[in-house]
């Protein structure tokens, strides 16, 4: 009883849950959070058979594909403002980003800034709350204007028009002048955003612009 009584209050405050979020599953310990042991250890390091082509940037890493508990984690990360399952994600890929940055030796971490609008709704900037659960230092270079919804289910044309609205921090391009950067983001979809912060990273003197990227959308 006493037990029970707790897990509903753990539970109220969002804590996490009593079913997996993925495929529904008891959760039987508070340290799983939101997924249970079976999905979590299903998540593994995915390598494309061939990486595609991304311009301005020189190398760079996926660790999986943009589907199933993945695909449910990030999402209710982002969606449902869910900094412990931020933190959770960031613990499970950190062996693969930390092997990854131990091989590439870059001078500077960071990631992209979300707008005021995501902000507002969110409260958090996920990829900053992933790199935290993965333990890896980073510095904010990048900032959002104005306010355009999520990138997710824009046609091309609006992408293009939306990854705009990143630019580099006033204060921080001193930073990034002959310095390897490697950029951290959740998903690769058309590849528009990295683009774009690739290329000003490299206009204000950046040597190098590598990226690593939680999944890849199918």
């Amino acid at each position: 009883m006493v037990i029970r009584i707790l897990a509903n209050i753990v539970k109220s405050l969002g804590i996490c849950e009593e079913k997996c979020i993925s495929c529904g599953g008891k959760i039987y310990y508070l340290d799983q959070g939101y997924v249970c042991e079976k999905c979590i250890k299903s998540l593994k390091p995915y390598h494309p058979v061939q990486y595609k082509r991304l311009d301005y940037i020189r190398s760079y890493r996926v660790f999986g594909r943009y589907e199933g508990t993945l695909k449910d984690i990030i999402q209710n990360v982002k969606f449902h403002a869910n900094i412990p399952l931020a933190h959770l994600l960031g613990k499970t890929i950190s062996p693969y980003l930390w092997e990854y940055i131990q091989n590439l030796k870059p001078d500077l971490i960071t990631c992209p800034a979300i707008n005021v609008r995501r902000y507002w709704s969110r409260g958090f900037n996920h990829a900053e709350e992933i790199l935290k659960g993965a333990d890896v230092p980073y510095i904010k270079v990048f900032t959002r204007t104005g306010f355009d919804p999520a990138s997710a289910g824009l046609k091309s044309e609006d992408r293009l028009r939306v990854v705009k609205s990143h630019h580099l921090r006033k204060n921080t391009i001193d930073l990034l002048e002959d310095k390897k950067v490697l950029i951290f983001d959740d998903v690769l979809t058309t590849g528009a955003t990295i683009k774009r912060l690739a290329e000003l990273a490299l206009s204000v003197g950046a040597s190098q612009v590598h990226a690593f990227f939680v999944a890849e959308a199918l």
